[in-house]
């Protein structure tokens, strides 16, 4: 009987552990997709802000990124990053008036 109940224990450990890994795994695959997008998106150069919200907390890597898109199609605008709980996973991306959402809400 202990040991039924040990090998339970470990599988719910198990599959909590493959969970949140794949879940971390998706939000990058979003957020890479929704980067991709944005850097081919006919968004209004001239927009004054890009708001960035994102179910966790965004990497440098993905934070770097961003802000050369920026740079490069959006000089004019300000770029607002934050974490947004109300997201189940992925992101949403506002330019303007376009809106890229690569979320799961």
């Amino acid at each position: 009987m202990v040991t039924i109940l040990l090998l339970f224990v470990v599988q719910c450990v198990f599959t909590v552990v493959v969970i949140f890994v794949l879940k971390k795994i998706w939000d990058r695959e979003l957020i890479r997709a929704a980067l991709e997008k944005l850097e081919t998106c006919n968004a209004s150069p001239e927009a004054k802000e890009i708001d960035v919200r994102s179910a966790s907390k965004i990497s440098e890597e993905f934070k770097d990124h961003i802000e050369s898109i920026r740079r490069r199609k959006f000089v004019q605008a300000n770029l607002n990053i934050q974490q947004d709980p109300s997201l189940k996973g992925g992101i949403v991306i506002t330019v303007g008036d376009l809106s890229l959402d690569f979320s799961l809400s």
